[in-house]
């Protein structure tokens, strides 16, 4: 395995440390009331190294421990203290919780609460890069226990079937809050087909950066996604509403505090004599004064004002498709005038893009909305899986990457309340 160089070592050591630093004070900062909610990313630090060959045009989908992660790919220690005091120049307007990370500078799609939400999103993205031709990637990060929901195993469906670039990163630190995950593990369970895997120390930045260029070299050439899995430890509770010591033995804690990441390298470089102990305590020292000095500045922003609620909900409005009136439009059903629609839109933009249950010919679609479609604009038309999460998902994808996608979901009328009757 080859080493990083000692300048890129010392560099992603600095941005680690600044990423502790700032667990480190919001957890002091909440515990003093300043703030609503913390979730550490402590012990995730390495993955920073994951960042060391994504492209500005790659898109990233982080999971919530990905604090390092992101500053890797340019976000600041000002932003993220920003969004922990829910600031009106925050990334999302001062709508989210600490740890939902996004910035549309840098490629990074917000994330959701429910865990493995990202995923199906992030394939949406990688479909709209097939779509435009490019060999750029996307990143999609999820927790081993949040792998355990139904979204992960669609996107890992629809990401197989699609040949999609995507780098599934999973975040194997044994806990979902306080239920160890050896045994639900799907990995461990056998459902994968190990082709697809690269198991990875998630605690070591050379082991990451070298696993890393495999599996987005594989994506970036076309040859469909790659599981990252990365073991490492969650240094500290599952947020601030937990305490880790109460499920954790203090063997386990002393073990995983043995393997911090932080802590590790900077031993290295220290033995390696690429850093002393005096520099390496000074590099704390000023880093430190420089975390606090971005969240007292931070602090001090303006908060949100409650008539900009809406702000940021809809994009600008684009130009309509015009006036399309067809002669004998008169005599047309709904349906008629809503395909009419779709072939104007597909004729005129080609950012459109239709998926859904039984939409192309000969069906197309089980109420005809969509009839003709699939075969005037086959590189636009596709059928989807029955799979509804899958639909909505890469649908808000293709949307965040920039395509105007047009998902059909057929019914949403097939729950029937109990005592009645079709």
């Amino acid at each position: 395995m080859s080493r990083l160089k000692t300048a890129v070592r010392l560099k992603l050591l600095e941005t680690m440390f600044l990423s502790r630093e700032g667990d480190r004070r919001e957890g002091i900062l909440f515990r003093q009331g300043q703030g609503w909610f913390q979730i550490s990313s402590m012990g995730h630090e390495a993955l920073i190294a994951l960042s060391l060959h994504l492209r500005s045009s790659d898109y990233l989908f982080p999971h919530y421990r990905d604090r390092c992660l992101v500053m890797g790919r340019g976000v600041t220690t000002g932003e993220l203290a920003r969004v922990f005091y829910a600031k009106r120049d925050s990334s999302s307007g001062g709508r989210q919780l600490p740890g939902h990370f996004s910035s549309r500078k840098h490629n990074i799609c917000s994330l959701g609460s429910p865990t493995g939400s990202n995923l199906l999103p992030a394939c949406g993205a990688a479909w709209g890069m097939v779509l435009d031709g490019k060999d750029d990637v996307v990143m999609a990060c999820v927790g081993d226990s949040g792998m355990r929901q139904g979204e992960f195993y669609e996107a890992y469906a629809f990401a197989v079937e699609r040949n999609l670039p995507v780098i599934f990163v999973v975040e194997d630190n044994e806990y979902g809050i306080s239920t160890c995950t050896t045994q639900s593990n799907p990995l461990r369970n056998g459902l994968f087909d190990m082709k697809r895997i690269l198991q990875v120390n998630g605690r070591d930045i050379d082991d990451l950066h070298e696993a890393s260029a495999k599996a987005i070299k594989q994506a970036r050439s076309g040859h469909g996604p790659m599981v990252l899995w990365c073991e490492l430890d969650r240094l500290g509770s599952h947020s601030s509403s937990d305490d880790h010591r109460i499920y954790r033995s203090a063997e386990n804690l002393e073990l995983i505090q043995s393997r911090d990441p932080v802590t590790v390298l900077a031993r290295q470089l220290i033995e390696e004599k690429h850093l002393s102990e005096a520099k390496w305590e000074a590099m704390q020292e000023t880093l430190t004064r420089q975390v606090e000095a971005d969240y007292m500045e931070a602090a001090a922003s303006n908060d949100p004002k409650p008539e900009d609620a809406l702000e940021q909900l809809l994009g600008e409005p684009h130009g309509g498709l015009g006036d399309t009136m067809n002669q004998g439009c008169s005599d047309w059903r709904i349906l008629d005038a809503v395909n009419e629609t779709f072939r104007q839109a597909l004729d005129q933009n080609r950012r459109y893009v239709f998926f859904g249950e039984d939409i192309c010919d000969p069906m197309g679609g089980v109420f005809k909305l969509t009839n003709g479609l699939s075969t005037k604009y086959p590189d636009r038309v596709f059928n989807s899986p029955l799979a509804e999460a899958t639909i909505v998902g890469v649908a808000c994808g293709l949307a965040a990457y920039g395509y105007r996608p047009v998902f059909e979901l057929q019914f949403i009328d097939l729950w029937v309340r109990p005592g009645t009757s079709w």
